[in-house]
Formats: C-alpha cells, structure tokens, sequence
C-alpha cells in the first residue's frame, strides 16, 4: 500500500519550473581567445529572482560540430545595484570561431490564470 502512495505524494508536490526561452534581445554573450584556453561571458540584466518566480538562467553554447556546454548563471556581486547575471564557458579544445552562438533559458514558476479575469 505505501509502494501506491508514494508516486501519488511526489505527483501533488509544488510544480516543477518552466523553461522560458529568451530571444537575443534579453542578454548578451562574448567570446574571447587565450593563449591556452578560450572562454564566453553570458550576461543579462534583470531584478528579477527566486522571490518574484525566476529559479535558474541557464545558457547553454553551441558549436559548429554540435556538442555544447550549459551553465547556470549567477548574480553579481553588485546585483543589488545593476541587477546583473553572469556565468563563463570555458571552451578548453575548441576556440571562438568554432561557436556558432549562444541561448539563454530561464526556468520560472508556471504561469497562473488567477486573477488576470474579471479581477479574480
């Protein structure tokens, strides 16, 4: 009996975070050359946080033969002030001209309908 109950509990538990993919427009991603590596710099701004339903930024590389890389991206140590997210990419044996771009996804609490009729 606890076996058929257990998959019931874990399905009523809080929803799970909805990908929201992000056009070019919301951030911003460089690519620079080293000497013995490469890296992307993935960057947005926003005052949004877990508090207001934003749980992760994701970004996630892709290169010209396909594999990427993804990363969450963190809050600045100024956040407070310029509401700016930031993570690296490292590229160890691969250089800039090899990516083909960049996208950023944020996982946010599911949309609700309450309130957005009649004053709900």
């Amino acid at each position: 009996m606890r076996k058929l109950l257990l998959p019931l509990l874990i399905a009523c538990g809080d929803p799970q975070p909805e990908p929201l993919w992000l056009t070019e427009g919301f951030y911003e991603w460089t690519c620079k050359d080293y000497q013995d590596h490469s890296e992307i710099v993935v960057s947005t701004n926003t005052c949004e946080d877990n508090d207001s339903g934003l749980h992760w930024l994701i970004a996630e590389s892709h290169l010209t033969y396909g594999s990427g890389f993804k990363r969450k991206l963190d809050k600045t140590p100024n956040w407070k002030i310029d509401c700016l997210y930031q993570t690296e990419l490292p590229l160890i044996d691969d250089y800039c001209i090899e990516v083909e771009g960049v996208t950023l996804t944020a996982y946010v609490d599911p949309a609700t309908w309450s309130g957005a009729l009649w004053g709900d």
